[in-house]
């Protein structure tokens, strides 16, 4: 999994970036454990992958109210209609709850830069992606204790920095 963090209209957004193949369930596994929200993106030529599903299932049970992408809509090979109801009977397949089966779509060309709650959209900027990560994803709720406790779940070594820890501090 890739980490990365940026500031949005005063809001800490931290991303993790989960791998696309489909032999990566332990890595899902463990990023799941320090998310509060999740970016489902989807193909709008291909749709929902087996992946998809994986993660979808995973986000579903942990009570995440996940947001859609559907990326590069602006393909000719695009079938945006097919992909919505593939979704959405996705969703409804693993027993998303009525807030769960309310999930917002964006619409996204991820190569040209822009991303639009509206198909025919401006498409200029990724502004709308970004206001329904914060709108739609709730802060975290920080433990009171005064002791550091963090769930690490990834080890990396960096030659310049050393040893890196990544995960979700809970308290501290």
């Amino acid at each position: 999994a890739k980490v990365t963090s940026m500031h949005w209209k005063d809001v800490k957004v931290n991303l993790v970036d989960t791998p696309g193949h489909a032999d990566f369930g332990g890595e899902v596994e463990r990023v799941m454990s320090m998310i509060d929200g999740v970016l489902l993106l989807v193909d709008a030529a291909e749709g929902p992958m087996a992946q998809t599903k994986f993660v979808l299932m995973k986000a579903l049970k942990r009570g995440l109210r996940p947001i859609v992408v559907i990326n590069k809509v602006d393909k000719d090979d695009s079938r945006i209609g097919e992909v919505e109801t593939d979704l959405f009977d996705l969703f409804a397949s693993l027993d998303a709850t009525d807030e769960q089966l309310d999930f917002p779509i964006v619409y996204a060309s991820g190569r040209n830069g822009w991303a639009d709650l509206e198909l025919d959209g401006l498409r200029s900027d990724m502004k709308a992606l970004l206001d329904t990560i914060v709108d739609h994803i709730p802060p975290p709720k920080p433990d009171d204790r005064s002791e550091f406790a963090m769930s690490v779940v990834m080890l990396g070594k960096d030659d310049f920095v050393g040893r890196l820890l990544t995960g979700r501090v809970a308290s501290g």
